[in-house]
């Protein structure tokens, strides 16, 4: 098994000794593969990120607007989708697993958006 990037965090490390076990990658695929990991530390940030602050937040003028961190998510969802389709990665375990972690991620978001709400 390669050794895990140090740069990775939690579930990208995770995800990398994951998929390392699961599947044999060649020398050209492992840069690939660290951007999916790297992806999946970076979605992590931004769903806590929106847990935080929430979904709304306070613009430069007083007024609501949504938190830039909804849009960036939801680009490196798509980005973290294209990479694993290039390392055909759609029958791996743990793939699914990345699946149900989204889901939870967007809940929380979901959480977090209703109870500031009922606090205003």
């Amino acid at each position: 098994m390669a050794v895990i990037p140090r740069i990775l965090k939690d579930r990208g490390r995770k995800l990398w000794r994951d998929l390392q076990r699961e599947a044999e990658f060649d020398p050209h695929e492992t840069p690939v593969l660290l951007e999916t990991c790297r992806t999946v530390d970076t979605i992590d940030a931004l769903a806590d990120a929106i847990e935080r602050d929430g979904v709304m937040i306070t613009g430069s003028q007083g007024q609501s607007v949504i938190n830039p961190a909804v849009a960036e998510l939801r680009q490196q969802q798509q980005s973290l989708a294209r990479l694993m389709g290039i390392l055909n990665l759609d029958s791996i375990d743990s793939v699914a697993s990345l699946q149900t972690l989204a889901s939870i991620h967007g809940r929380a978001a979901a959480n977090a958006r209703h109870s500031k709400r009922n606090r205003a």
